[in-house]
């Protein structure tokens, strides 16, 4: 398929971008309208702050219409639907075998009408509360918050991203419209559907269903990081230990260059602690490491970061090893030429069987589309990252300075 892909694009003139990428004869279709504004977008300059689990909030909201939710309508014309809230960003999508006209017509009136009530605000703000409450008895997402915690001291990626009891309560119909108003302006949006559809009949559709007149153009303003935290640990109620070592970039990159910077961390940390790594099969005899351990790559604009986590009998063991390998390694002498083109003719094989799903395609266009790069233009990126670049990030991100790491100390041990 990835040879055969092609895409149309057409941007409006309020601002909305949609593309299509016809795959004829594909029974299945894709499509997501994503927004470009997520958890941590709660700066609004001078001091002032939208409540955290506001963009969750907003997620949940629109689906609600005045007598009925948009997940009805979807059940009615044979799709599945559903959305979710990043870091930086909110996606609403559907799938279906059948009237992908009809769905995508479902999903602009989603995301162009909201419809806040005091009423449907309130319920929202019990239904969020005992989500909240739930991932509080999960060792893993405590986890991941506190070392967000360590990594971004007092910053709004250290927030859960559906909020807190405490924020839910600033949350009212008031603040989601204005937010909504602010951050849904179509110039901040986008649109892709994946599938056996007409480009023509698509564009149809979007240029029929104008956004409100009322959206207004207001920045959010950049988070400022403080200095990394030292580290730490808490005792939980589970019956094995796990342990997060995390490291802090801090760059300026942004767009083109900063989703290439991601695939370079990426080849990084697969050669050095990847599965098939020598330094694996190490921990994993040291008894250091089980088959939860992983690492996670996120680098968006005003944050970057490599989370390495696990389940582990010994975490002050596992974050000693972790800390004096990456100070000590040379990865000049690991990662060989050879490597290098494994690894890279890895992540294009990873793209390119990607292209097989037509969410996975759709996802990532929208996303990508926000940093200004070509989805298509992928393996030109990729085939761009030399060994030179590798290394010389390598030298950059493992600097102690950087390090930070949270342990959560199963009770009894």
């Amino acid at each position: 398929m990835a040879e055969k892909l092609q895409q149309f694009i057409k941007t409006l003139p309020n601002g909305f971008k949609v593309t299509a990428v016809p795959l004829p004869g594909y029974k299945q279709t894709y499509s997501v309208a994503m927004a470009n504004f997520g958890s941590v977008d709660t700066n609004l300059g001078h001091g002032k702050y939208l409540p955290a689990g506001i963009a969750h909030f907003i997620e949940h909201k629109l689906f609600a219409k005045p007598g009925y939710d948009v997940s009805e309508k979807f059940a009615q014309y044979g799709a599945n639907s559903n959305a979710y809230t990043s870091y930086t960003k909110t996606a609403y999508l559907f799938q279906t075998l059948e009237n992908p006209y009809d769905n995508l017509k479902v999903l602009l009136d989603l995301v162009e009408h909201p419809f806040f009530t005091e009423q449907n605000v309130a319920s929202e703000r019990g239904i969020i509360n005992q989500e909240i409450q739930m991932y509080l008895d999960m060792p893993e997402w405590v986890l991941e918050q506190r070392i967000l915690g360590q990594l971004y001291p007092n910053d709004p990626i250290a927030s859960d991203i559906a909020g807190s009891s405490e924020s839910l309560q600033e949350i009212n119909k008031n603040n989601l419209l204005a937010t909504y108003q602010k951050s849904y302006r179509p110039s901040n949006m986008d649109l892709v559907i994946v599938g056996d559809v007409d480009f023509n009949k698509v564009m149809d559709i979007a240029e029929q269903v104008p956004f409100d007149d009322n959206q207004v153009n207001t920045e959010i303003s950049d988070n400022q990081p403080e200095k990394i935290g030292p580290g730490g640990q808490e005792s939980m109620k589970i019956s094995q230990s796990r342990s997060a070592f995390g490291i802090r970039i801090d760059t300026k990159l942004t767009g083109y260059d900063l989703v290439k910077y991601q695939y370079i961390l990426n080849m990084i940390m697969e050669t050095l602690i990847g599965e098939s790594s020598d330094n694996y099969q190490t921990m994993t005899n040291k008894n250091l490491i089980d088959d939860s351990f992983s690492y996670n790559v996120v680098a968006e604009n005003a944050y970057c970061f490599i989370i390495i986590s696990g389940t582990t009998n010994y975490p002050e063991e596992f974050q000693k090893y972790l800390r004096n390998y990456f100070i000590n390694n040379d990865l000049k002498e690991i990662l060989t030429n050879e490597k290098f083109e494994r690894i890279r003719r890895d992540a294009i094989g990873a793209y390119l069987f990607a292209q097989n799903s037509p969410d996975a395609i759709a996802n990532q266009i929208a996303e990508l589309q926000f940093y200004d790069v070509d989805y298509l233009q992928l393996v030109q990126l990729l085939n761009s990252i030399t060994l030179d670049e590798v290394l010389a990030a390598s030298k950059v991100i493992f600097d102690e300075n950087n390090f930070t790491y949270y342990n959560l100390i199963a009770d009894g041990k």
